[in-house]
């Protein structure tokens, strides 16, 4: 048995193992009877919910009511939410320079967001780590230019001839107002930059808890294709340019990949609830949660509540049994296997050797 990583989830009902096949895995560490609840998630870190749905779907807990926009709206902050409650809870999470950093980015994408809103082509090929480092590279300069004027507005005085601002020693000139202003006139993608955002408030808000991020499995090719890396490096500039100052220091493209790597094959979708997931509404993190592994017969069954998802056993389950959920949306687990793995492929970069995809 596997040391336990960092904030993986413990309990008498089950155990962590490497496999030889898929990584880590949760196998049963004694009989399970069926319906049995496994495990409960809160821990949601990264999340990202679609533009195109923030007026019908609630900004805390998720819930949907068939597409009619929500009552209550903070377009402040471009939520809306089904209750004061959840607004207030919102608020809570976020805290009070989280609300900042929400209002700012708001302000900066309202009017802009269609401008690079589409969903990327999968079929692109994704880039390689050499092309990932290449455009981080890319935008050193820039930022470093952002990163002095941000600093200025922090410690900035006037020299004795009035002409330059200074900042911890180093002059915040023309080139680097210029370096801001060019930033912010890129074109944006909000989704993206929500993603971005989530991430830099989970760990300003939750810094105790970064160990549960670093310890999922890495994807060193995160990217879906080179359209969807620029997003990202654009939107490290955009934020750099306008997050909140105690922020800034956590504006970092190390943390930025860190987001994108850890959540790449470990997100769930949040999709709605009474029509089998029709809708897809966005995806989060919820660390404990990917621990569970894929099978298209899975034995566990996982169901969203608000913020939160449970694990039940689907089935009777025998001590020493993996316990898997699908990674499969209901009308997908329909398909055949043919379809199922072409999916899975595309979506989660693996081939499915599940008992079900064997006997087929």
């Amino acid at each position: 048995m596997m040391h336990t990583p960092p904030g993986a989830p413990a309990s008498d009902l089950f155990m962590i193992h490497h496999t030889p096949h898929s990584g880590r895995a949760v196998f049963a560490a004694r009989d399970i009877p069926a319906d049995t609840l496994v495990w409960r998630s809160n821990d949601l870190t990264l999340s990202v919910l679609l533009r195109e749905y923030r007026r019908e779907v609630c900004g805390e807990c998720f819930s949907y009511d068939y597409g009619r926009d929500l009552s209550i709206r903070d377009q402040t902050v471009g939520f809306a939410f089904c209750s004061e409650e959840c607004k207030n809870k919102w608020r809570q999470h976020n805290g009070e320079t989280g609300v900042q950093a929400w209002t700012i980015v708001e302000k900066l994408v309202k009017g802009r967001s269609k401008e690079d809103s589409e969903m990327v082509d999968i079929g692109l090929p994704r880039p390689k780590p050499k092309e990932i480092r290449a455009a981080w590279e890319g935008v050193a300069a820039q930022s470093a230019l952002i990163r002095v004027a941000r600093q200025g507005e922090r410690d900035k005085y006037t020299t004795s001839n009035g002409d330059a601002e200074v900042s911890r020693g180093v002059a915040v000139t023309k080139q680097h107002r210029k370096a801001l202003q060019k930033a912010l006139l890129q074109p944006i993608n909000p989704d993206v930059m929500s993603f971005c955002v989530s991430g830099i408030l989970w760990k300003y808000n939750k810094p105790e808890e970064w160990e549960r991020v670093l310890s999922l499995e890495t994807d060193a090719t995160p990217y879906h294709n080179a359209d969807d890396l620029k997003a990202f490096t654009r939107s490290y500039l955009h934020l750099l340019a306008i997050l909140p100052l105690p922020l800034l220091d956590l504006v970092t493209v190390e943390n930025l990949f860190i987001f994108s790597t850890r959540d790449s094959h470990n997100s769930f979708g949040i999709r709605s609830l009474d029509d089998d997931g029709a809708e897809f509404f966005g995806y989060g993190c919820w660390p404990t949660a990917s621990y569970f592994n894929h099978s298209c017969g899975p034995n566990i069954e996982k169901t969203r509540f608000g913020r939160a998802w449970e694990f039940r056993a689907g089935r009777d389950i025998e001590e020493g049994e993996e316990l898997c959920i699908t990674y499969l949306s209901g009308e997908e687990r329909k398909l055949s296997r043919g379809k199922r793995l072409l999916i899975l492929r595309r979506n989660w970069g693996f081939a499915c050797g599940c008992g079900r995809c064997e006997e087929a």
